[in-house]
C-alpha cells in the first residue's frame, strides 16, 4: 500500500515539474515575441533618417512616425537650414523613392484638428493624430473612440480641415 502512495506522489511531482517548465518556456517565448514585434515597429527608421539627412534640405529630424495605408510611409518631422518645419512622406516600398514634402506653416495644426474633433464629439477618446498620404492627398488621420464606443478613423485635409473620408467600426466582442 505504501508503494502505491509513493508512485502517486511521484507522478504528481513530475506533472507539476513539467507544467512549470512549459509555463516558463511560454513566458520566455512571449517576451522574445514582444521584443521582436516592438523592434519591427521601428525597423528602418535609422536608415530613413540617414537618407533624408543626406538627400534633402532637412538638417534636423524631430521624430519619425509610420503611416500604413494602401502604401506604407515613414512620416518625418524635421527642420531645414532656414529653421522651417517640414513633413516628409518617405515610401517604404520600391527602390525609387518619390518623396512628398509639405511645409508645416501651410497646414492646419494638430491642435486645431483636435479642437475640431472635440467640438464635434465631446466624450470621444482620442487615440492618435498622424499625417497621412491617401491617393496622393495629404491628410490628417484622426483615430478615436466615439460616443457609441465605435473605433473611428477620420481623414481630413491637412490644408483646410475639410472632411475627406471616415470609417466607423463597431466592436463585435466585449
Amino acid at each position: 500500500m505504501k508503494y502505491l502512495r509513493y508512485t502517486g506522489f511521484n507522478w504528481f511531482k513530475w506533472s507539476l515539474l513539467i507544467i512549470s517548465l512549459i509555463a516558463i518556456v511560454c513566458f520566455i517565448a512571449g517576451i522574445f515575441l514582444y521584443l521582436d514585434l516592438k523592434e519591427s515597429k521601428y525597423a528602418g527608421q535609422d536608415q530613413t533618417a540617414e537618407q533624408i539627412l543626406r538627400a534633402t534640405s532637412i538638417t534636423e529630424i524631430d521624430k519619425i512616425e509610420q503611416f500604413n495605408g494602401a502604401e506604407a510611409y515613414h512620416v518625418i518631422f524635421g527642420k531645414n537650414d532656414k529653421n522651417e518645419e517640414k513633413i516628409i512622406f518617405y515610401p517604404l516600398e520600391g527602390n525609387e523613392k518619390n518623396l512628398t514634402t509639405i511645409d508645416q506653416s501651410e497646414i492646419v495644426t494638430e491642435q486645431s484638428v483636435l479642437q475640431q474633433i472635440q467640438q464635434a464629439c465631446t466624450n470621444c477618446e482620442l487615440i492618435k493624430i498622424l499625417p497621412a498620404l491617401v491617393n496622393d492627398e495629404v491628410l490628417w488621420e484622426i483615430t478615436y473612440i466615439d460616443n457609441s464606443s465605435r473605433y473611428v478613423m477620420e481623414y481630413v485635409s491637412i490644408y483646410d480641415g475639410s472632411q475627406y473620408e471616415q470609417y466607423r467600426f463597431r466592436r463585435m466582442f466585449k
